[in-house]
This record gives C-alpha cells, structure tokens and sequence, in this order.
C-alpha cells in the first residue's frame, strides 16, 4: 500500500517539473494503485501546505496521466444521480468530437459557403454544451457541499475552476457566433479555432477525471441512505435538453 508521505513526494516532484518524462514514469508506477479517497486526503493536505487550486489544477494534470484509479465495484442503477450524470457525459462527449471536426475544418482554408454551412452546424453544438450548466449545477450544489462537508475539499475545488474556465469559454464562442457577421474573417476563424480547441481539450480532460476519480470517490464518500435526497435536488435543480429521462422505481437510487 502507498503511504501518504510517499504520495505527497511523487507528487512535489512532478510539480517541479525537472526531469518530468523520468518522475512520470516513476509516479505511473507508484501510482497505479492508489484509491481515490487516499488521493483526496493528499491533496486536501498539500493544499493545505501551500498548493494553491491554480497549482494544484496544473499538478492534477500531470499526474493523471499516470494514475490508474482501481475499480471498485458499486451497483448502481440507471435512476441513480451518479448514472444519470454519466449518462450525460457521454452525449457530451459526442458533442465535443463534432466541435472538434467543425473547428478542424474551419481552419482549413475553405471558401466563405462552406465556412458558413460549418458554423450553423456548430450553432446547435454550442447550445447543448451551454444548456450543460444544469449538470455542473447538479455537481456544485449537490455533490461538492456532501463532500466538503465531509472534509474532501480538493477534488472539488478543481472542478469548480475548471467549470468557471469552461462557462467563459463556452459564453465566448457562442458571442462569437452571434456576432460573426460584423467580425473580420480571420480573426473569426481564429478565436474559433481557439476556443473551440481549448473546450475540447478541457472538457474531455475533465469529464475523465470525474468518471474517474470524483465520481468513484462521491460513492465511495456519500452514504447511500442520502441518495434519494440528492435525486430530488437534481430533480428540482433540472436537467440538460439531452439528458435521458429516467426515473427512480420505488425510491431505490443503489
């Protein structure tokens, strides 16, 4: 079993960023074990040490391309808050590879016809992923605060930097669009480019850190006798246009 002193050097190291290629390969090894909740209470202490979250986001970066976090086995249904939540990364997802072929091909020289047929097609992907704030409401009002209070500050505190960066970005390239008449053609084309590769990136990278360490370790963490609460929270708070309609039966969210 890795120790937490261990955890926390590996961790310092890739954060100096000296001989990285060397510490990853070190960290993969070391890491590959480790459960979310052990890397929670790690983080929350460097953290507390002086890793501010900015820091700790590029850290987070860094070491989940070595970290393999280990299945635990958590029977859950379809109605479940934590599958329902899943189920919407996987149309976002879907959106996020259409983004990227459409903002590929954007950049490719094409005539002003084509430029124009590629952003109406992008028009109904920045509205899904827009209409996506009711799943990060879902998360900062009804996940994070159960895991805070429980004393796992980390993790969350990472999302909610990388919702906010992703709220601006989004709002942006929908601006942009709105606005793409009265824009000069190549400043057009490369702020699209730009911001639509940095929600690809981001947001991809993000959905695999919550399906793999934030949601392993909300489950792990929240009892389950406080799911059927959190079930009517996100049923209150609502939900995105493509999320799947599902519905409890007889109160049973495990």
């Amino acid at each position: 079993m890795v120790s937490k002193e261990e955890l926390k050097r590996i961790l310092k190291e890739l954060k100096s960023e000296k001989d990285l290629a060397r510490i990853e390969e070190k960290a993969r090894l070391l890491l590959r074990d480790v459960d979310p909740e052990t890397l929670s209470i790690v983080e929350q202490e460097l953290m507390a040490e002086g890793f501010s979250p900015e820091e700790f986001r590029r850290l987070c970066e860094i070491h989940l391309k070595a970290i393999t976090i280990r299945e635990e086995s958590h029977e859950i249904g379809g109605a479940h808050p934590i599958s329902i939540l899943k189920a919407e990364h996987e149309i976002i997802l879907d959106n996020l590879k259409s983004l990227e072929e459409i903002v590929r091909r954007v950049r490719s020289n094409i005539g002003l016809d084509q430029l124009n047929e590629e952003l109406k097609k992008l028009e109904p992907i920045v509205e899904l992923l827009l209409e996506a704030e009711s799943h990060h409401q879902r998360e900062e009002k009804a996940l994070f605060p159960r895991l805070e209070e429980r004393g796992i500050t980390g993790p969350p505190n990472v999302m909610r930097i990388e919702h906010d960066d992703l709220r601006a970005r989004k709002r942006a390239l929908k601006e942009l669009l709105d606005g793409r008449n009265t824009l000069d053609h190549d400043y057009l084309i490369g702020k699209i480019y730009e911001l639509g590769t940095y929600i690809v990136l981001t947001l991809t990278d993000h959905i695999y850190k919550e399906n793999n360490i934030l949601y392993p370790l909300t489950l792990k963490t929240i009892p389950e006798n406080e799911w059927e609460r959190i079930r009517e929270e996100f049923d209150a708070i609502g939900y995105c246009c493509f999320t799947p309609e599902i519905r409890a039966q007889n109160g049973h969210y495990h």
